[in-house]
């Protein structure tokens, strides 16, 4: 797909476009300077993905539900990062929105970041209530 482009899936909610973003989530830093920008965005998510490396390989079995988020937002970051280090810049192609109101455009990896993150939230959420003895839910 030619840059900016789009293919029309869904009218009013989702279609395909050709976007490119320096930056990360949302465009932040996509403004500033070409080459502290690159250094910064590959140096903080090798650094990331080193914590869950490292964080992943200490827990071992003991934290293994927490294995599914941590590997979904390992590979998300490798996806991005392999992006950003061959192209200088990470593709984004998934554009929704409804009426006036739009979602910045993201990608599969993106998503997987997102869901990762969220997913861990829950998890954490989850056992620190079990460790208190707060009730699970309703009755």
């Amino acid at each position: 797909m030619d840059l900016f482009s789009s293919i029309q899936l869904i009218p009013h909610f989702f279609r395909i476009v050709s976007v490119r973003n320096t930056g990360i989530v949302f465009g932040l830093f996509s403004g500033s300077e070409k080459g502290a920008r690159e250094v910064f965005l590959i140096g903080f998510t090798l650094l990331a993905m080193g914590a869950i490396l490292l964080y992943s390989a200490k827990k071992g079995k003991e934290k293994l539900p927490d294995i599914y988020p941590l590997a979904m937002i390992l590979g998300g970051a490798a996806g991005n990062l392999s992006d950003r280090v061959r192209q200088g810049r990470v593709v984004d192609f998934l554009d929704f929105y409804v009426g006036n109101a739009h979602w910045p455009a993201f990608n599969i990896a993106d998503s997987a970041i997102v869901v990762g993150v969220g997913t861990l939230l829950i998890l954490q959420w989850r056992d620190e209530r079990h460790k208190t003895g707060s009730p699970a839910g309703p009755n």
